[in-house]
């Protein structure tokens, strides 16, 4: 249990650069976030990808790009997919 309310939840998708730089982030809503959380079968019972940060694989873009169309992912770039609390 997360101890809050998801209306107080958000999700970044970002790219780090070589430099360990932020380089693209795009934020995702929560009706994202449950088109594409079977994507990551390592969240186990963490539904809403909130409690962790999850690694982008390569090989999950194109299956990240059909579930959310206006995802980009840039070349070069690793990336992470986290919730957040919002303040």
């Amino acid at each position: 249990m997360l101890g809050y309310g998801v209306e107080d939840l958000g999700w970044d998708l970002i790219g780090w650069d070589g430099e360990e730089v932020e380089a693209h982030v795009v934020s995702l809503t929560r009706d994202e976030i449950l088109r594409i959380n079977t994507l990551f079968p390592e969240r186990g019972e963490d539904e809403l990808l909130a409690t962790a940060v999850y690694p982008v694989a390569p090989e999950r873009y194109a299956a990240m790009r059909a579930a959310v169309p206006r995802l980009e992912f840039k070349a070069d770039l690793d990336y992470q997919l986290g919730g957040f609390r919002l303040s």
